[in-house]
């Protein structure tokens, strides 16, 4: 049985390759088409997508990435509804045009539905949390996608808990879904309060717009937070948005007293975002960050690292990791390709040990290069 066993394994070279798909299960691909489009706003549309996979998977405020045909780079966005809400085999996204992006040529380009698409996910640990207190919710520009899919996801569990609800944009153009929140109004717990404010930072003075106005963490903090209708010793704060605002949103409550684990976000980054950055003296291998990576090359397991001349930091020549035929450790350094990486941050949202951020030195070390 032992000669069976070890028989055609005598030629290193020739020992059983490790599959390499076995690092992304806990991201899932699937298959679908452009069911319905429609515009939301003058730059925002929702488009609905229809997979062969029926099953149900995911939770509201998580996202997927979603690749095209002809788009080198698949885009993170986030759930716009509660999967539970959704039909069978059914995602609902709220894609914001941005002047220049790949994904949003194509959609502009003329009616998308039928064209095929491929989601990857779902990723992010933004979620609803599960106690009763009260919920702030801040989001801004296309982050109103993952507020409302809580949301919604809270009508349907039927929480005991207030919440409200401040949305920022620029004019009243750029305003949408009233008619789909005053409906989950309507649903809320009838012995608690779901409220909504929309506040406006360019809308001309002269127009007939009669509700909240500047910034919408400043309005927050203005007419609830300093006023006392809610308190940071009860609360639970949601921020999903452009960075700038949710910076700003961070900073307004942990002053207040509110401490970080009562805060929770998600920061819609773009390809002008840092590239994350792995320091290897913290990593302590454990792949968690390999099992989310919803490119196939974002995160490679390199043996060595070679910066070219006038390269930058994020786009150096490296040596791919070959199991069971590269000499020394299964790998000695996790290295983030700038060309590759779509900046939705799921890396750092899963590290254990906090070894992978876009504040780090942008020069990689390798293992070796440390203890050296």
């Amino acid at each position: 049985m032992a000669q069976e066993m070890f028989e055609g394994c005598r030629d290193p070279l020739a020992l059983p390759q490790p599959n390499r798909e076995i690092q992304t299960l806990r991201v899932g691909f699937r298959g679908g088409r452009v069911k319905s489009m429609r515009n939301l706003t003058h730059d925002t549309y929702e488009i609905v997508v229809e997979c062969e996979d029926k099953r149900k998977i995911g939770e509201a405020g998580q996202f997927w990435t979603i690749r095209v045909p002809g788009i080198r780079k698949p885009r993170p966005y986030s759930f716009a509804r509660a999967p539970e809400s959704e039909n069978p085999g059914e995602h609902t996204f709220y894609i914001r045009l941005v002047p220049g992006g790949e994904l949003s040529a194509w959609l502009a380009g003329g009616d998308c539905v039928g064209e095929e698409v491929t989601l990857s996910g779902p990723l992010g640990k933004f979620k609803l949390d599960p106690s009763d207190e009260d919920m702030v919710c801040i989001a801004g520009g296309s982050g109103m996608s993952a507020v409302h899919a809580i949301i919604e996801h809270a009508v349907n569990l039927r929480v005991a808990r207030n919440c409200y609800f401040f949305y920022g944009a620029r004019t009243q153009k750029d305003l949408y879904l009233n008619e789909e929140i005053e409906a989950l109004q309507k649903r809320w717990h009838p012995d608690y309060v779901l409220k909504f404010h929309q506040v406006l930072n360019e809308e001309p003075e002269d127009s007939d717009w009669t509700g909240g106005r500047g910034l919408v963490t400043d309005y927050f903090k203005q007419h609830y937070l300093a006023t006392g209708q809610v308190s940071v010793d009860r609360m639970k704060a949601y921020f999903c948005g452009p960075p700038p605002m949710i910076d700003a949103g961070i900073s307004v409550l942990q002053k207040a007293g509110l401490a970080n684990r009562n805060i929770f976000y998600d920061k819609f980054e773009d390809a002008r975002s840092p590239v994350p950055v792995i320091d290897n003296s913290k990593c302590v291998l454990c792949d968690e960050c390999l099992m989310v990576k919803p490119v196939e090359n974002c995160i490679v397991e390199v043996s060595s690292l070679h910066r070219t001349d006038g390269g930058s930091p994020g786009t150096m020549e490296y040596e791919e990791v070959e199991p069971a035929a590269t000499a020394g450790l299964y790998y000695n350094t996790l290295y983030i390709n700038e060309k590759e990486c779509i900046r939705c941050y799921a890396c750092v949202e899963i590290c254990p040990a906090k070894a992978i951020s876009p504040d780090f030195t942008p020069m990689p070390r390798t293992l070796a290069d440390i203890v050296d």
